[in-house]
């Protein structure tokens, strides 16, 4: 009987949600993803983690997506990581060149539309609502990051918890307020 490959395996422990599986894969490949998103990235500070993280967590949700006769998991997490990272460099430089362009354009004040501001009023009346609803955990998260205006790196030593526990909550709770808001119908 032939022996069945480690990628194999991984591949078929991750699909069944096994967390040993990816904890095993981490500390396997996590070195390797790491330092190709640090060449990548250079000196986008905290950005070569987050890709890791990245990279890892679509691995979790997602581990169908890696074929083992299609090739190693080694490769198929550094391609991931390539593209993710590469991703955001061109986002960081886009966003560099957006606010460029946006500092040398006038500023005209806007008239006054009574009815905007009526919807404004309304739809952060409903984001209030919304968020007041989220499992604590997930509305301090978000009201730290988004209103406090904290990274998510500062937001998880404000809490004293991991970087990728403030990322899941903040998604999590995102995710639960467009769909609360959808429902709604109030567009954010």
């Amino acid at each position: 009987m032939p022996e069945v490959s480690p990628d194999r395996l991984w591949s078929q422990r991750l699909i069944a949600g096994d967390e040993g599986a990816l904890r095993e894969a981490y500390r396997e490949h996590g070195p390797a993803v790491l330092g190709l998103a640090v060449r990548i990235l250079g000196t986008l500070e905290g950005q070569a983690e987050d890709v890791m993280q990245d990279v890892f967590v679509q691995l979790w949700e997602k581990p169908d997506r890696f074929d083992p006769s299609r090739g190693r998991l080694r490769s198929y997490l550094l391609a991931m990581t390539h593209s993710r990272a590469v991703e955001r460099v061109r986002a960081e430089d886009s966003q560099r060149r957006r606010l460029e362009v946006a500092g040398r354009q006038p500023v005209d004040p806007a008239p006054a539309d009574p009815t905007r501001a009526l919807t404004a009023d309304d739809s952060r009346a409903a984001v209030q609502r919304v968020l007041a609803d989220l499992p604590p955990d997930q509305r301090i998260a978000i009201e730290m990051a988004y209103y406090g205006g904290l990274s998510y790196r500062d937001v998880a030593v404000a809490l004293a918890e991991p970087e990728g526990t403030v990322r899941y909550r903040i998604r999590a709770g995102m995710q639960k307020m467009r769909a609360a808001l959808q429902a709604a119908e109030v567009s954010p």
